[in-house]
Protein backbone atom coordinates (compact mmCIF):
# COMPACT_ATOMS: atom_id res chain seq x y z
CA UNK A 1 0.00 0.00 0.00
CA UNK A 2 1.19 3.00 -1.13
CA UNK A 3 0.55 6.47 1.01
CA UNK A 4 0.56 10.16 0.55
CA UNK A 5 0.25 12.20 3.32
CA UNK A 6 0.92 15.88 4.18
CA UNK A 7 2.76 16.90 7.55
CA UNK A 8 2.47 20.12 8.84
CA UNK A 9 3.89 20.69 12.13
CA UNK A 10 4.55 23.82 13.54
CA UNK A 11 8.37 25.35 14.18
CA UNK A 12 9.34 24.14 17.82
CA UNK A 13 10.26 28.50 18.12
CA UNK A 14 6.83 28.67 17.74
CA UNK A 15 5.02 25.97 19.45
CA UNK A 16 6.15 22.82 21.48
CA UNK A 17 5.91 19.36 19.78
CA UNK A 18 2.70 18.03 20.19
CA UNK A 19 0.60 14.69 20.65
CA UNK A 20 -0.30 14.85 17.13
CA UNK A 21 3.08 14.98 16.08
CA UNK A 22 4.46 12.41 18.23
CA UNK A 23 1.85 10.10 17.32
CA UNK A 24 2.66 10.13 13.96
CA UNK A 25 6.50 9.92 13.96
CA UNK A 26 5.82 6.90 16.80
CA UNK A 27 3.40 5.18 14.10
CA UNK A 28 4.93 5.80 10.39
CA UNK A 29 8.51 4.21 12.63
CA UNK A 30 6.37 1.21 13.13
CA UNK A 31 4.41 1.40 9.53
CA UNK A 32 7.52 1.85 7.55
CA UNK A 33 8.83 -1.60 8.82
CA UNK A 34 6.53 -3.21 7.11
CA UNK A 35 7.34 -3.99 3.64
CA UNK A 36 3.74 -3.99 2.33
CA UNK A 37 3.84 0.19 3.59
CA UNK A 38 5.29 2.75 1.58
CA UNK A 39 4.65 6.35 2.95
CA UNK A 40 5.43 9.37 0.79
CA UNK A 41 5.61 12.67 3.52
CA UNK A 42 5.31 16.30 2.81
CA UNK A 43 6.60 18.08 5.43
CA UNK A 44 7.03 20.84 6.95
CA UNK A 45 10.89 22.58 8.30
CA UNK A 46 12.56 21.53 10.63
CA UNK A 47 12.16 18.27 9.17
CA UNK A 48 11.16 15.44 12.35
CA UNK A 49 11.14 12.73 9.44
CA UNK A 50 14.71 12.83 7.86
CA UNK A 51 14.47 12.33 4.26
CA UNK A 52 11.51 13.41 3.48
CA UNK A 53 10.09 16.03 1.53
CA UNK A 54 10.16 19.25 3.15
CA UNK A 55 9.18 22.57 2.83
CA UNK A 56 10.23 25.76 4.31
CA UNK A 57 8.31 28.59 6.35
CA UNK A 58 10.23 31.91 7.28
CA UNK A 59 7.07 33.35 8.43
CA UNK A 60 6.37 30.65 11.25
CA UNK A 61 9.79 31.64 12.70
CA UNK A 62 8.81 35.06 13.27
CA UNK A 63 7.71 36.16 16.36
CA UNK A 64 4.48 38.55 16.38
CA UNK A 65 1.48 36.01 18.07
CA UNK A 66 -1.29 34.31 16.89
CA UNK A 67 -1.93 36.39 13.59
CA UNK A 68 1.42 36.40 12.34
CA UNK A 69 1.28 32.28 13.38
CA UNK A 70 -1.52 31.95 10.70
CA UNK A 71 -0.51 34.19 8.04
CA UNK A 72 2.71 31.78 8.23
CA UNK A 73 0.56 28.66 8.00
CA UNK A 74 -1.46 29.95 5.30
CA UNK A 75 1.90 30.76 2.41
CA UNK A 76 2.96 27.24 3.87
CA UNK A 77 -0.30 25.95 3.05
CA UNK A 78 -0.21 27.01 -0.71
CA UNK A 79 3.08 25.93 -1.34
CA UNK A 80 2.29 22.45 0.34
CA UNK A 81 -0.48 22.93 -2.66
CA UNK A 82 1.82 23.19 -5.39
CA UNK A 83 3.92 20.78 -4.07
CA UNK A 84 1.34 18.06 -3.80
CA UNK A 85 0.39 18.66 -7.25
CA UNK A 86 4.66 17.58 -8.54
CA UNK A 87 4.66 14.83 -6.56
CA UNK A 88 1.09 13.46 -6.63
CA UNK A 89 1.68 13.00 -10.05
CA UNK A 90 4.13 11.30 -10.70
CA UNK A 91 3.32 8.34 -9.30
CA UNK A 92 0.41 5.98 -8.07
CA UNK A 93 -0.52 6.01 -4.77
CA UNK A 94 -3.52 4.32 -3.00
CA UNK A 95 -4.73 6.59 -0.43
CA UNK A 96 -4.36 10.17 1.21
CA UNK A 97 -3.50 10.52 4.86
CA UNK A 98 -3.93 13.83 7.15
CA UNK A 99 -1.83 13.01 9.96
CA UNK A 100 -3.41 15.79 11.95
CA UNK A 101 -6.92 17.84 11.05
CA UNK A 102 -5.46 21.06 11.75
CA UNK A 103 -5.87 23.53 8.32
CA UNK A 104 -2.23 23.18 7.52
CA UNK A 105 -2.34 19.38 6.93
CA UNK A 106 -5.71 18.90 6.42
CA UNK A 107 -6.39 21.84 3.22
CA UNK A 108 -3.30 20.51 0.86
CA UNK A 109 -4.42 16.97 2.05
CA UNK A 110 -8.28 17.96 1.01
CA UNK A 111 -6.55 19.32 -2.14
CA UNK A 112 -4.42 16.57 -3.11
CA UNK A 113 -7.65 14.15 -2.47
CA UNK A 114 -9.67 15.99 -4.77
CA UNK A 115 -6.82 16.16 -7.90
CA UNK A 116 -5.50 12.40 -7.35
CA UNK A 117 -9.45 11.06 -6.42
CA UNK A 118 -7.90 9.02 -4.23
CA UNK A 119 -9.50 8.13 -0.55
CA UNK A 120 -8.75 10.66 1.85
CA UNK A 121 -8.50 10.03 5.36
CA UNK A 122 -7.74 12.12 8.22
CA UNK A 123 -6.55 11.43 12.08
CA UNK A 124 -8.68 13.96 14.47
CA UNK A 125 -7.05 14.15 17.59
CA UNK A 126 -9.50 16.96 18.72
CA UNK A 127 -12.40 19.62 18.15
CA UNK A 128 -12.44 22.30 20.21
CA UNK A 129 -16.13 21.73 21.36
CA UNK A 130 -17.53 18.79 24.43
CA UNK A 131 -19.46 16.18 22.99
CA UNK A 132 -23.09 17.43 23.71
CA UNK A 133 -22.37 20.50 21.56
CA UNK A 134 -24.31 19.87 18.39
CA UNK A 135 -24.28 21.77 15.45
CA UNK A 136 -22.75 25.19 17.49
CA UNK A 137 -23.28 28.46 15.56
CA UNK A 138 -20.41 30.66 14.64
CA UNK A 139 -21.34 32.87 17.61
CA UNK A 140 -21.12 30.07 20.42
CA UNK A 141 -18.23 28.94 19.00
CA UNK A 142 -16.38 32.65 18.32
CA UNK A 143 -17.41 33.07 22.47
CA UNK A 144 -16.25 30.32 23.52
CA UNK A 145 -12.59 31.33 22.11
CA UNK A 146 -13.12 34.79 23.83
CA UNK A 147 -13.95 32.82 27.17
CA UNK A 148 -10.54 30.99 26.62
CA UNK A 149 -8.80 34.20 26.83
CA UNK A 150 -8.06 35.00 22.66
CA UNK A 151 -8.66 38.37 21.70
CA UNK A 152 -11.71 39.40 18.95
CA UNK A 153 -9.60 38.75 15.89
CA UNK A 154 -7.95 35.70 16.76
CA UNK A 155 -11.36 34.37 18.25
CA UNK A 156 -12.76 35.22 14.58
CA UNK A 157 -10.06 33.50 12.83
CA UNK A 158 -10.44 30.18 15.23
CA UNK A 159 -13.91 30.14 14.86
CA UNK A 160 -13.60 30.34 11.30
CA UNK A 161 -11.22 27.66 10.71
CA UNK A 162 -12.87 25.73 12.85
CA UNK A 163 -16.19 25.97 10.52
CA UNK A 164 -13.74 24.76 7.63
CA UNK A 165 -12.03 21.90 9.15
CA UNK A 166 -15.24 20.75 10.02
CA UNK A 167 -16.76 20.91 6.42
CA UNK A 168 -13.87 19.25 5.20
CA UNK A 169 -14.05 16.17 7.60
CA UNK A 170 -17.72 15.98 6.45
CA UNK A 171 -16.50 15.33 3.18
CA UNK A 172 -13.40 12.99 3.85
CA UNK A 173 -13.75 9.32 3.69
CA UNK A 174 -12.32 8.03 6.58
CA UNK A 175 -11.45 10.04 9.88
CA UNK A 176 -9.38 8.30 12.62
CA UNK A 177 -9.77 9.36 16.29
CA UNK A 178 -7.61 8.55 19.44
CA UNK A 179 -10.90 8.93 21.75
CA UNK A 180 -14.44 8.01 21.81
CA UNK A 181 -15.34 11.82 22.88
CA UNK A 182 -13.62 12.76 19.69
CA UNK A 183 -15.63 10.40 18.15
CA UNK A 184 -18.93 11.15 19.37
CA UNK A 185 -18.27 15.32 18.73
CA UNK A 186 -17.46 14.52 15.32
CA UNK A 187 -20.25 12.56 14.83
CA UNK A 188 -22.88 14.55 16.49
CA UNK A 189 -22.03 17.46 14.54
CA UNK A 190 -22.62 16.18 10.80
CA UNK A 191 -19.82 13.64 9.61
CA UNK A 192 -21.42 10.19 9.40
CA UNK A 193 -21.06 7.52 11.97
CA UNK A 194 -19.74 4.76 9.51
CA UNK A 195 -16.56 7.08 8.20
CA UNK A 196 -15.42 7.37 12.01
CA UNK A 197 -13.18 4.93 13.52
CA UNK A 198 -11.40 4.99 16.76
CA UNK A 199 -7.84 4.03 17.26
CA UNK A 200 -6.20 5.87 20.65
CA UNK A 201 -2.69 6.76 21.05
CA UNK A 202 0.30 4.89 22.81
CA UNK A 203 3.41 6.25 25.05
CA UNK A 204 6.84 4.24 24.35
CA UNK A 205 7.68 3.63 28.22
CA UNK A 206 10.83 2.25 27.56
CA UNK A 207 12.47 4.89 26.00
CA UNK A 208 11.06 7.26 29.14
CA UNK A 209 12.49 4.47 31.30
CA UNK A 210 16.14 5.23 29.85
CA UNK A 211 16.27 8.99 31.55
CA UNK A 212 17.03 7.80 34.43
CA UNK A 213 16.99 10.75 37.77
CA UNK A 214 18.33 9.85 41.16
CA UNK A 215 18.11 12.43 43.96
CA UNK A 216 15.87 14.64 45.68
CA UNK A 217 12.93 16.43 43.69
CA UNK A 218 13.59 19.59 42.69
CA UNK A 219 10.18 20.92 41.92
CA UNK A 220 6.36 20.61 43.50
CA UNK A 221 4.54 21.09 40.46
CA UNK A 222 5.57 20.44 36.68
CA UNK A 223 4.22 21.26 33.43
CA UNK A 224 4.69 20.25 29.51
CA UNK A 225 2.94 20.82 26.50
CA UNK A 226 2.27 24.45 24.22
CA UNK A 227 2.19 27.43 25.98
CA UNK A 228 -0.96 29.02 24.87
CA UNK A 229 -4.13 29.82 26.61
CA UNK A 230 -5.90 26.58 25.55
CA UNK A 231 -3.83 25.05 27.89
CA UNK A 232 -4.92 26.79 30.72
CA UNK A 233 -1.27 28.49 31.42
CA UNK A 234 -2.91 31.71 32.90
CA UNK A 235 -4.95 29.77 35.39
CA UNK A 236 -1.82 27.37 36.23
CA UNK A 237 0.15 30.37 37.48
CA UNK A 238 -2.94 31.95 39.06
CA UNK A 239 -3.72 28.93 41.09
CA UNK A 240 0.15 28.38 41.97
CA UNK A 241 -0.30 32.48 43.25
CA UNK A 242 -2.74 30.97 46.10
CA UNK A 243 -0.17 27.90 46.39
CA UNK A 244 2.56 29.99 47.64
CA UNK A 245 0.34 31.62 49.82
CA UNK A 246 -0.14 28.40 51.83
CA UNK A 247 3.13 26.70 50.92
CA UNK A 248 5.97 29.27 50.54
CA UNK A 249 8.78 27.71 48.80
CA UNK A 250 6.58 25.79 46.18
CA UNK A 251 8.28 25.89 43.20
CA UNK A 252 6.49 25.15 39.54
CA UNK A 253 8.56 24.28 36.08
CA UNK A 254 6.59 25.01 32.64
CA UNK A 255 8.25 23.08 29.96
CA UNK A 256 7.45 23.75 26.28
CA UNK A 257 7.04 27.06 24.37
CA UNK A 258 4.30 28.88 22.52
CA UNK A 259 2.80 32.16 21.67
CA UNK A 260 2.23 32.72 25.15
CA UNK A 261 5.57 32.21 26.49
CA UNK A 262 6.64 35.79 26.93
CA UNK A 263 2.99 36.60 28.66
CA UNK A 264 3.30 33.58 30.80
CA UNK A 265 6.51 35.07 31.77
CA UNK A 266 5.05 38.48 32.65
CA UNK A 267 2.28 37.38 34.56
CA UNK A 268 4.41 35.63 36.60
CA UNK A 269 6.30 38.62 37.32
CA UNK A 270 3.23 40.87 37.71
CA UNK A 271 2.52 37.99 40.58
CA UNK A 272 5.61 38.50 42.63
CA UNK A 273 6.72 34.60 41.79
CA UNK A 274 10.33 34.88 40.35
CA UNK A 275 11.72 32.90 43.06
CA UNK A 276 8.76 30.22 42.97
CA UNK A 277 8.11 29.46 39.33
CA UNK A 278 10.51 28.89 36.75
CA UNK A 279 9.29 28.92 32.80
CA UNK A 280 12.64 27.26 30.89
CA UNK A 281 10.64 27.09 27.32
CA UNK A 282 11.48 23.80 25.25
CA UNK A 283 14.43 21.43 25.75
CA UNK A 284 15.54 18.02 24.72
CA UNK A 285 13.96 14.75 25.73
CA UNK A 286 16.38 13.68 28.01
CA UNK A 287 16.28 17.57 29.97
CA UNK A 288 12.42 16.94 29.44
CA UNK A 289 11.98 13.69 31.10
CA UNK A 290 14.25 14.26 33.77
CA UNK A 291 12.60 17.16 35.10
CA UNK A 292 9.45 15.26 34.46
CA UNK A 293 10.89 12.81 37.32
CA UNK A 294 12.44 15.61 39.33
CA UNK A 295 8.98 16.96 40.12
CA UNK A 296 6.46 16.00 42.33
CA UNK A 297 3.03 16.10 40.76
CA UNK A 298 1.88 17.16 37.44
CA UNK A 299 -0.46 19.78 36.66
CA UNK A 300 -2.19 20.16 33.26
CA UNK A 301 -5.70 22.47 33.34
CA UNK A 302 -5.88 22.10 29.49
CA UNK A 303 -9.53 22.95 28.09
CA UNK A 304 -9.36 21.44 24.86
CA UNK A 305 -7.60 17.58 24.56
CA UNK A 306 -8.29 14.93 22.27
CA UNK A 307 -6.31 12.05 24.64
CA UNK A 308 -3.44 13.46 26.43
CA UNK A 309 -0.54 12.40 25.45
CA UNK A 310 1.35 14.93 27.72
CA UNK A 311 -0.70 12.81 30.72
CA UNK A 312 0.30 9.71 29.82
CA UNK A 313 4.13 10.44 29.95
CA UNK A 314 3.47 12.43 32.93
CA UNK A 315 2.36 9.17 34.62
CA UNK A 316 5.53 7.12 32.78
CA UNK A 317 8.11 9.10 34.92
CA UNK A 318 5.91 8.33 37.92
CA UNK A 319 4.02 11.28 38.79
CA UNK A 320 0.25 11.90 39.97
CA UNK A 321 -1.92 14.10 37.71
CA UNK A 322 -3.68 17.14 38.40
CA UNK A 323 -6.01 18.16 35.50
CA UNK A 324 -9.18 19.82 34.44
CA UNK A 325 -12.23 17.58 34.16
CA UNK A 326 -12.55 17.55 30.18
CA UNK A 327 -13.69 14.70 28.00
CA UNK A 328 -11.15 12.96 26.52
CA UNK A 329 -9.09 13.04 29.82
CA UNK A 330 -12.04 11.70 31.79
CA UNK A 331 -12.51 8.78 29.43
CA UNK A 332 -8.72 7.71 28.88
CA UNK A 333 -7.41 8.51 32.46
CA UNK A 334 -10.63 8.45 34.69
CA UNK A 335 -10.18 5.00 35.95
CA UNK A 336 -6.55 6.24 37.43
CA UNK A 337 -6.61 6.29 40.85
CA UNK A 338 -3.31 8.76 40.32
CA UNK A 339 -5.18 11.36 38.14
CA UNK A 340 -6.96 14.13 39.90
CA UNK A 341 -9.93 15.85 38.17
CA UNK A 342 -11.00 19.47 38.86
CA UNK A 343 -13.65 21.50 37.61
CA UNK A 344 -12.79 23.19 34.64
CA UNK A 345 -11.65 26.82 35.30
CA UNK A 346 -11.83 26.39 38.72
CA UNK A 347 -8.32 28.40 39.33
CA UNK A 348 -9.43 27.80 43.56
CA UNK A 349 -9.88 23.89 43.60
CA UNK A 350 -7.42 23.42 41.14
CA UNK A 351 -4.74 25.06 43.69
CA UNK A 352 -6.38 22.51 46.74
CA UNK A 353 -6.35 19.79 44.75
CA UNK A 354 -2.33 20.38 44.11
CA UNK A 355 -1.72 20.82 47.62
CA UNK A 356 -4.00 17.88 49.27
CA UNK A 357 -1.76 15.88 46.58
CA UNK A 358 1.39 16.92 47.61
CA UNK A 359 0.46 16.46 51.01
CA UNK A 360 -0.33 13.16 50.41
CA UNK A 361 1.62 10.52 51.98
CA UNK A 362 1.42 8.27 49.44
CA UNK A 363 4.15 8.79 46.78
CA UNK A 364 5.43 5.51 46.27
CA UNK A 365 1.77 3.83 45.80
CA UNK A 366 0.82 7.11 43.56
CA UNK A 367 3.94 6.59 41.48
CA UNK A 368 3.49 2.35 41.08
CA UNK A 369 -0.31 3.37 39.97
CA UNK A 370 0.89 5.89 37.08
CA UNK A 371 3.37 2.93 35.73
CA UNK A 372 1.40 0.17 35.97
CA UNK A 373 -2.19 2.45 34.14
CA UNK A 374 0.71 3.86 30.98
CA UNK A 375 1.31 0.39 30.21
CA UNK A 376 -2.33 0.08 28.67
CA UNK A 377 -0.78 2.02 26.18
CA UNK A 378 1.02 0.17 22.75
CA UNK A 379 2.26 2.43 19.89
CA UNK A 380 2.66 -0.85 18.17
CA UNK A 381 -1.29 -1.90 18.73
CA UNK A 382 -2.18 1.87 17.71
CA UNK A 383 -0.39 1.43 14.56
CA UNK A 384 -1.96 -1.59 13.58
CA UNK A 385 -5.33 -0.63 13.67
CA UNK A 386 -4.60 2.59 11.86
CA UNK A 387 -3.21 0.12 9.27
CA UNK A 388 -6.38 -1.93 9.70
CA UNK A 389 -8.65 1.41 8.76
CA UNK A 390 -5.89 2.51 6.18
CA UNK A 391 -6.49 -0.77 4.12
CA UNK A 392 -10.11 -1.05 4.82
CA UNK A 393 -10.10 2.78 3.19
CA UNK A 394 -8.22 1.63 0.27
CA UNK A 395 -10.63 -1.33 -0.35
CA UNK A 396 -13.83 -0.17 0.24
Amino acid sequence: MRVFSVFFHPDPSVSAVGGAEKRFVETLRILERRKEVEVTVIESKPSLLAGKHEISNPISALKGGWLIIYVGWIVWSMRAVIRCLQIIRSRKYDVVLAPNNTAPNLIPAYFAHRVSHLRLCVIVHHIDIVPSDVNPSFSTVYHMYRETGFGWSTSFLKALAFFVILAVLKRCDVCITVSHSTARALINNGVPKERVYVSGNGVDVRYIDSFKFEGNKSYDGVFVGRISKEKGVFDLVAAWRRIVDVKNDARLLFIGSGPDIDAVRRTVGEFGLERNVVVKGRCVDREMYTSLKASKVFVFPSLFEGWGLAVAEALACGLPVVCYDIPALREVFGKCRSVFFVPTRDVEKLAVTVLEVLNMNQTRALAEASKTYVKNFSWERVAMRDLQILNSCCHH
